[in-house]
């Protein structure tokens, strides 16, 4: 009986911990948080995370609009092929600086890629042959970037963020948000 009541305690302690953990971030788990929010197509997870000044410029609903993935089968595959780490938080009184390694497909490259392959010009006049061409080139380019053959781009992004109601809020300049 003693021994139920002792891992109850550390059970509601853990609890406890956990709880005041999720409201307390860091500004480092800020960011790491909003980072796999846009990445996974969770929008209005990430707003949440964003300063009021953010807020008051723009609506959730607008923000949801601006940071939709659209179709959740293209965003679920790219997604697995976005990494990010955390190289530096730089604190001062109620503000941070958080320098982010952030890597991604090289988007340009591949598309430039598609368009070369796939010009318009390039497309048969032919109904049925249209439809054959698309279809192979499609597959041809889910087969290529389905592999490890993927060509990657890293870049180093900042976050600035400022201490809110005793929380860290990212504050995204005008153009970002």
């Amino acid at each position: 009986m003693i021994v139920l009541i002792i891992l109850t305690i550390i059970l509601l302690i853990v609890i406890l911990f956990l709880i005041r953990r999720g409201v307390n971030l860091n500004a480092h788990e800020v960011v790491l948080n909003y980072l796999n929010a846009i990445a996974r197509g969770r929008p209005e997870e990430a707003y949440h995370l964003l300063s009021s000044k953010n807020k008051v410029r723009r609506t959730l609903q607008e923000f949801q609009e601006r940071r939709s993935l659209g179709n959740g089968l293209i965003a679920n595959m790219i997604a697995r092929n976005i990494s990010f780490t955390i190289e530096r938080t730089d604190l001062l009184d109620n503000t941070a600086t958080v320098i982010s390694i952030i890597t991604t497909p090289d988007f340009k490259l591949m598309m430039t890629d598609v368009f070369q392959r796939m010009a318009p010009d390039r497309i048969p006049e032919q109904n049925l042959q249209a439809f054959i061409f698309i279809c192979q080139n499609i597959s041809h380019y889910l087969d290529i970037y389905q592999q490890d053959t993927i060509p990657l781009k890293t870049t180093t992004e900042s976050f600035h963020l400022i201490r809110e109601k005793d929380r860290w809020q990212i504050h995204l300049e005008d153009s970002d948000d």
